[in-house]
């Protein structure tokens, strides 16, 4: 399949020469979505950005290669992180309001599944009373930057929280990042920014062994029947299974009862036990 440059900027092409070495090594997931990242990281080098995309996860109605990643060592947030104005030891997220319309459920709607969702991750063990969770309010700015550098927005304050619901997106979105036809069968994905150095590698500011997260977003696909339940596909369990992106898991390929699942198998809202030790093996050491 032939290619289309997908990125908005003009300097990007520029950019991608100048892609540290680094940021090239243990490159596994899909080729295309791989291309897409190394593309789009070109262009947040031309604008001097101190982050890049490290991991796309995607949600899907069937078989595919569903995480993509740009090196093997881990990822987590760093309580304190001034970098991306943290509050304290709490995480921050964000529902972006102007994109719940695609959703089809309203917005209030839209927005209480998806506060349940983070819920539920906040109840499990080896989470519950340790890390805080708060919700930003949306001020009206655009609180996301995936998007915009693809053409279907603006580039926008990444820092307005750490997780964002960027809301619903055409199947072309999906077809520019994942490859043609990915519109017709990803439910949804989450992006994942770390933060870099001077040097373009990748920083461990306090040295727990995992990369620094910088970003997280989470883009859902317009293109599907969206429900509160059943007859359709459920919102609660599709945010759920992004959300768990959002903490750092990743995918758990048995059973299909696990929400970290990376096929769509109906509706599941709260974390099974191997969800619940994927977090464990993550936030069990988090200080």
């Amino acid at each position: 399949m032939e290619r289309k440059n997908v990125l908005s900027l003009g300097a990007v092409a520029v950019a991608a020469v100048l892609l540290a070495p680094s940021a090239l090594r243990a490159q596994e997931g899909d080729p295309y979505t791989i291309e897409t990242m190394n593309e789009y990281n070109g262009g947040l080098k031309a604008l001097w950005m101190d982050i890049q995309v490290e991991q796309i996860e995607v949600l899907t109605l069937g078989e595919g290669r569903s995480s993509t990643r740009l090196h093997r060592q881990p990822f987590r947030w760093v309580a304190g992180d001034a970098r991306r104005r943290a509050d304290g030891s709490n995480l921050t997220y964000m529902v972006h309001q102007s994109g719940l319309a695609g959703s089809g459920l309203g917005t209030a709607a839209a927005e209480a599944a998806i506060d349940s969702a983070m819920k539920s991750w906040i109840a499990t063990p080896c989470f519950a009373g340790k890390i805080g969770v708060a919700k930003r309010p949306d001020t009206g700015v655009d609180p996301d930057i995936f998007d915009g550098m693809l053409g279907y927005g603006g580039f926008g304050d990444y820092r307005a929280a750490d997780i964002v619901h960027a809301g619903w997106m055409p199947p072309s979105f999906f077809d520019a990042v994942n490859g043609e036809g990915s519109g017709e069968t990803v439910l949804a994905f989450s992006v994942t920014f770390i933060y870099i150095g001077g040097d373009g590698k990748p920083t461990d500011a306090n040295k727990d062994g995992y990369l620094d997260t910088a970003a997280n977003e989470i883009y859902y696909n317009e293109a599907f029947a969206w429900t509160l339940g059943s007859g359709g596909i459920d919102l609660e369990s599709v945010a759920l299974h992004e959300l768990g992106h959002s903490l750092s898991i990743g995918h758990i390929g048995a059973p299909l009862e696990a929400v970290m699942n990376p096929v769509y198998s109906g509706i599941h809202r709260e974390p099974n036990p191997l969800d619940g030790a994927a977090l464990c093996s993550v936030w069990g050491t988090w200080k």
